[in-house]
């Protein structure tokens, strides 16, 4: 037992976790790996400024000094900011009606087998299909306005959630269910107790993917037919062989993603840890 103990002191303290270690002990990995990737990423500019004009010409790959200087100017002029709030207001509302949506539908196929075995194939038919293809449909019931960015952004998101949601109800254990009709649970004490804390991982975890496909949504939407959005910026950029305008407004979305995404995750992990199932 004592051997045990030392044993599992010891992986404790060579995993950070140890009572004994200092601020500076436990912070040095994270950064250590901090200073790697700015330093991957020095180098990925560096060598960029460098082969910019001399392997490849600059109109096509730009440079890292003209696309800080077009984002300086976009943000002057207002292109960059007003653009990126559009997109996001797309975004977020189709984000939040795909993710409403799918979640119900996915509920009432865990809770209804019969249903789900009817109606599947005709959802498994929808995802299937690319949801650009429907765009010229959705622009003539609903015109190049928001409307149409939202309602393809809440396509691309919904059968993620959906699918993720309809997994976690099938993987309940049906010996608990059982054990919940037994003692007399009504069917919304059997949701709330239930279900949804079962399918909250799943949830989280296709919010995570379904954001950035909410993105793209909206940026294809904008591509189509639009007067504003980042979607509309970039492609009037690129029709101007201004690489630099095309990878400001790339980065800036993809900034963008990666802090809501980092939100998320804060999100996930204090909700795993809610469930007692550790960091995620």
């Amino acid at each position: 037992m004592a051997v045990q103990s030392v044993a599992s002191a010891r992986q404790l303290t060579a995993s950070g976790d140890g009572p004994g270690l200092s601020l500076w002990d436990r912070l040095r990995p994270s950064l250590f790996r901090t200073v790697v990737r700015l330093a991957i990423l020095a180098a990925l500019c560096g060598i960029w400024e460098f082969c910019s004009g001399r392997v490849f010409p600059v109109f096509v790959v730009s440079s890292p000094a003209k696309v800080w200087t077009q984002f300086g100017h976009w943000l002057s002029n207002g292109t960059l900011l007003p653009n990126l709030g559009v997109t996001l207001e797309e975004a977020v509302i189709g984000f939040l009606a795909g993710s409403i949506i799918g979640c119900l539908l996915g509920l009432v196929f865990g809770l209804y087998e019969s249903v789900a075995k009817t109606i599947a194939p005709f959802a498994n038919a929808l995802y299937a299909l690319p949801k650009v293809m429907l765009s010229p449909l959705i622009v003539v019931w609903f015109g190049i306005g928001m409307g149409m960015k939202d309602i393809l952004a809440a396509l691309t998101v919904m059968f993620v959630v959906f699918y993720n949601v309809w997994n976690a109800t099938r993987r309940i254990d049906k010996n608990l269910l059982d054990q919940f009709h037994l003692m007399g649970a009504s069917r919304w004490d059997t949701i709330v107790e239930l279900y949804l804390p079962a399918a909250v991982g799943w949830l989280l975890t296709s919010l995570r993917i379904a954001f950035p496909l909410a993105l793209i949504g909206a940026i294809v939407g904008e591509f189509i037919a639009s007067g504003e959005g980042i979607g509309y910026a970039v492609l009037a950029a690129a029709q101007q062989y201004d690489a630099a305008g095309v990878l400001v407004g790339i980065i800036s979305i993809t900034i963008t993603a990666v802090c809501i995404d980092t939100v998320l995750a804060i999100v996930q992990r204090y909700v795993a840890r809610w469930q007692g199932e550790g960091e995620l």
